[in-house]
Parts: structure tokens; C-alpha cells; sequence
């Protein structure tokens, strides 16, 4: 199946989203490994979009850390689940 519209991806850091889309090395990021530019052709292509989200919304979260519990029920929500007795 051909993709009809950009991936996205939601990362929790401003400047992250601004270095995948500015196409210039600067000095701070030219340590970065080549391979890991890849992302800024797949963004020129728009294959994927980066898109910021504050880290408090971060979704993905409820998979990979130990959340305080308001924390966890706000994230359940925001996937859209429900608890049913």
C-alpha cells in the first residue's frame, strides 16, 4: 500500500525538531553519526513530519516508564481507554 499522508512523530524536545528540519551542520550537531540524518531527507520527502508534544503528553510514556497514577489515567485517556466493570 502506497502512504498517503506523512508519518508522524512526536518528540519532547524543541531543538531535536529543529535540527531534523534545518538541513544546515552546525558545530553542535556534527558529531551526530551520518546515518542518523537520515530523518531530515525522510522530512524533505514528507515521509514523516516531527511534530513537538510537551513531555508531560508524551503518549508513548505509558509503555516505557513507571508513571505516578493521575499520570497514567491522564495518558489511558489520551489512548482511549476505558475501564468497564
Amino acid at each position: 500500500m502506497s502512504q498517503q499522508e506523512s508519518t508522524k512523530i512526536f518528540v519532547n524536545s524543541k531543538p531535536t525538531v529543529t535540527l531534523a528540519k534545518n538541513p544546515v551542520f552546525h558545530d553542535r550537531s556534527k558529531h551526530i553519526d551520518t546515518h542518523y540524518h537520515n530523518i531530515r531527507e525522510c522530512i524533505a520527502r514528507k515521509d514523516v513530519h516531527a511534530e513537538y508534544v510537551k513531555s508531560q503528553d508524551q503518549v508513548a510514556d505509558i509503555f516505557t516508564k513507571p508513571l505516578k497514577q493521575e499520570d497514567f489515567i491522564k495518558l489511558k485517556s489520551f489512548l482511549g481507554m476505558i475501564n468497564q466493570f
